[in-house]
């Protein structure tokens, strides 16, 4: 399988992250239309695996939850549908619109923002798209309510993110690469 150039080497996109969990990366990072899908292609890199289902969880122990830490990961790296899966759950499993709620969604939809600004270098009509999930995203986290929630500075990264993002609402495509805004945990 090809896979899907984002910079020149991994080590040139991913100098300086720091990884939260030691669970193991996709084979691919899939992008719609590039690579098979990965749950329901017998090709994709998670096809048969389980779903499995999350439990209450609490907010507090966020250093502890491995689904929580490994969307992170898979973030960080620029593996945003697969982030999207990881966090799913807890999404599904927490109350409607707490602050766990909104912050968990928020994280999906700016990640899902940049899959189709990523997807946009291939179909520009995908920055419409972009332009509603990352004004969606931000609006999410911007109302959890708390600057600082499971060891995010949410007004840091929305700041970076917005600077990252806003070219989107000019027509123009910015690139993934390592200056793609970043979810940094203060431990």
């Amino acid at each position: 399988m090809v896979d899907y150039p984002l910079a020149s080497s991994e080590k040139v996109l991913n100098q300086s992250v720091d990884r939260y969990s030691k669970n193991k990366f996709p084979v691919y990072r899939f992008v719609p239309g590039l690579h098979p899908h990965p749950v329901n292609s017998p090709e994709g890199h998670s096809y048969g695996l389980e779903d499995e289902d999350v439990e209450k969880w609490n907010s507090d122990d966020w250093k502890y939850n491995d689904d929580y830490l490994y969307g992170i990961d898979l973030y960080n790296y620029h593996f945003y549908w697969e982030a999207h899966e990881a966090w799913e759950g807890l999404w599904l499993a927490a109350v409607r619109r707490s602050s766990e709620h909104m912050f968990i969604q928020g994280l999906i939809k700016t990640g899902a923002a940049l899959l189709k600004v990523r997807m946009a270098s291939f179909e520009i009509q995908d920055l419409i798209g972009a332009r509603t999930l990352s004004k969606s995203g931000m609006d999410l986290l911007s109302r959890v309510g708390v600057s600082k929630f499971m060891g995010l500075d949410i007004v840091s990264y929305l700041e970076s993110y917005y600077e990252f993002i806003s070219p989107i609402f000019d027509n123009r495509i910015p690139d993934i690469d390592q200056k793609t805004p970043r979810i940094v945990l203060d431990f």
